[in-house]
């Protein structure tokens, strides 16, 4: 299975402990997981649904799934996590949100202070969905990180 790194943008193709690591985590219907890139040996997110799916399907995937996480420094991808209770979770930072009511509101603050990170999300009635990765800003990245010296 080929999958390009988020960091130095080559594609590989996964070793057969990530393609298990992978195919394990689909079964479980996981939305959000940690691989590394065997070329710049950076560690970067992964859904592995989308696996095997054109990138632009990205765009497509149910409510706010896959979403940026709007905290301050934090470029990690928020998950819907169905337990008991259900939550919204950045695998990255590790924030959660209850309601999804604060995770919008939280990414609406993200906007109005970071006008940039308009670009990740798309408005749809009264939230938000990811935007495609393809329409990202190059050093969407660098200028999160950058959120930290501000």
């Amino acid at each position: 299975m080929k999958i390009t790194c988020h960091h130095c943008k080559e594609e590989f193709t996964a070793s057969n402990e990530q393609s298990a690591f992978i195919t394990a985590s689909k079964v479980k219907n996981m939305k959000f997981i940690i691989i590394e890139c065997p070329i710049c040996y950076e560690s970067f997110h992964l859904d592995p649904t989308a696996v095997d799916r054109p990138v632009t399907a990205v765009s497509e995937l149910a409510d706010e799934d896959g979403l940026r996480c709007p905290n301050a420094g934090c470029f990690g991808i928020i998950s819907f996590i169905e337990e008991e209770k259900p939550f919204w979770g950045c695998g990255e930072c590790g924030t959660v949100w209850n309601k999804k009511s604060e995770l919008f509101q939280d990414v609406k603050i993200s906007i109005e202070k970071y006008p940039y990170r308009a670009e990740v999300y798309k408005k749809k009635r009264k939230g938000f969905i990811p935007a495609a990765l393809e329409d990202e800003p190059e050093d969407y990245e660098d200028l999160v990180l950058a959120e930290l010296n501000k």
